[in-house]
């Protein structure tokens, strides 16, 4: 596949990371602000926790319908080219949407409002990403390929969540919400239809239509041992860093007393370190192995972590502003690996299931990691409601803030443990594993 063709794949993870991460780091902000702020809250903060954890299971249970569609899908133009195409241009327009509710104050029409549009945000997203994830192992077919379109994947990736975590706050600053989520809703819907022109799946792709029904192909999935360990020690993963990204306007704010705009630089250190390690993720991956770095980059972030629930102590050597900045930075090193390494890790578990049943099923596979993951990131946007509703968000009881910081470790610790046993392909190629004991 020439360059420019898997240039120009990698971006569309530009345009559906950006859109994501504008709703993770500004919508419970928006819907829920600070205790102590100016705007009124649109729903409370238990609530909001609630509406998220109900999109996510939308998310979840769309994932194996559109996964399965997929692999199934016989289009002339390929079996992933219909849901980039018809998926983009929707999944933008919800995203500037649910920025629009329908009463400025807190009302039970704006938690109807914020439950359909969720909803909406999150099948939209499945119906995009699953088919969009699925051609990285078929158009790219040894290690050396995936770790490569991997990290270009990554960088697009970063480049998207920059532009949503950096240049929002200033445009929200400046603009207010509206005029940001269009904005950002604009940029996204480029990157997002660059694949489309990009992908012949005709040219570039062998794979042929898996033949499953639904259930079966589930069922075969989730009897694959190697995906389940590398699913839940990765999920666990995101539970804690989807915390964290939900905390940081919420660190900026209370904890260190900066304006909610100065966010886009502590996430800006965090992602401008990532981009900077990618390289270097990129050489140790292909020398060590996609499962070391994985796991140094866990315990990376089990150690820096609870560090956030010092953010306001009045005893630190640095000024709260600094030492805030310091530690986000230092989080970019571990955070390198996350937008790098599971992708490549789900093309490699796709080859030993083939390997083992003949078929090709890579749509499933990242659907089905969609069903646990996104469960998950419910789960810990519910968490997060409940430690501000229990221990507090504003500057005179911030605990709930300083919480989200040990907590988020206390999960990724769980995640490492389990991620510790997964197995590599490797191992299975040089004839160490048989794949028959990892598939059923």
């Amino acid at each position: 596949m020439p360059f420019m063709n898997r240039l120009f794949y990698a971006a569309g993870g530009a345009g559906f990371n950006l859109l994501e991460r504008v709703l993770t780091t500004w919508l419970m902000f928006y819907y829920v602000p600070p205790g102590d702020a100016v705007r009124s809250p649109l729903v409370a903060a238990g609530v909001f926790g609630s509406i998220f954890f109900f999109g996510r299971v939308v998310d979840a249970l769309a994932d194996p319908v559109i996964s399965n569609w997929s692999d199934n899908s016989r289009a002339a133009r390929g079996r992933r080219w219909p849901f980039l195409f018809w998926g983009g241009l929707p999944l933008t327009a919800v995203t500037i949407a649910i920025f629009y509710p329908p009463v400025a104050e807190e009302s039970t029409l704006n938690v109807l409002y914020l439950a359909l549009m969720l909803g909406l945000f999150f099948f939209f997203f499945t119906f995009y990403v699953c088919p969009y994830l699925a051609l990285l192992p078929e158009i790219a077919r040894n290690r050396n390929e995936r770790v490569d379109l991997s990290t270009m994947q990554a960088i697009f990736i970063i480049l998207g969540t920059a532009l949503a975590m950096v240049a929002s706050g200033p445009l929200i600053e400046r603009f207010g919400f509206g005029a940001m989520v269009w904005i950002m809703g604009g940029i996204a819907l480029i990157f997002l239809y660059m694949p489309v022109f990009a992908v012949d799946e005709r040219r570039f792709s062998r794979a042929r239509p898996a033949g499953l029904n639904l259930v079966e192909a589930l069922k075969k999935t989730f009897q694959n041992r190697a995906f389940l360990v590398y699913l839940v020690g990765n999920a666990l993963y995101w539970f804690g860093f989807n915390i964290i990204t939900m905390g940081v306007p919420y660190y900026v704010t209370v904890l260190i007393g900066a304006r909610e705009g100065q966010s886009s630089i502590f996430l800006g250190a965090a992602f401008g370190v990532a981009l900077l390690c990618f390289p270097l993720i990129n050489i140790a991956a292909k020398k060590w192995g996609k499962k070391a770095i994985m796991m140094f980059s866990m315990g990376a972030f089990v150690v820096l972590l609870p560090l956030i629930y010092f953010f306001n102590d009045p005893f630190l050597p640095l000024s709260p502003y600094a030492f805030g900045l310091l530690v986000l930075a230092l989080l970019g090193i571990p955070l390198a690996s996350l937008f790098i390494i599971p992708n490549a890790l789900v093309a490699d578990i796709t080859d030993v299931d083939e390997m083992v049943t003949g078929r090709r099923r890579e749509s499933m596979y990242f659907g089905a990691q969609g069903i646990v993951l996104k469960s998950v990131l419910a789960l810990s946007s519910l968490t997060m409601g409940l430690l501000f509703q229990f221990f507090g968000s504003s500057t005179a009881e911030p605990l709930g803030i300083q919480l989200t910081g040990p907590v988020a470790a206390g999960f990724i610790l769980i995640g490492l443990l389990i991620f510790r046993t997964y197995p590599e392909k490797e191992e299975v190629v040089k004839g160490e594993i048989d794949p028959r004991d990892l598939t059923i």
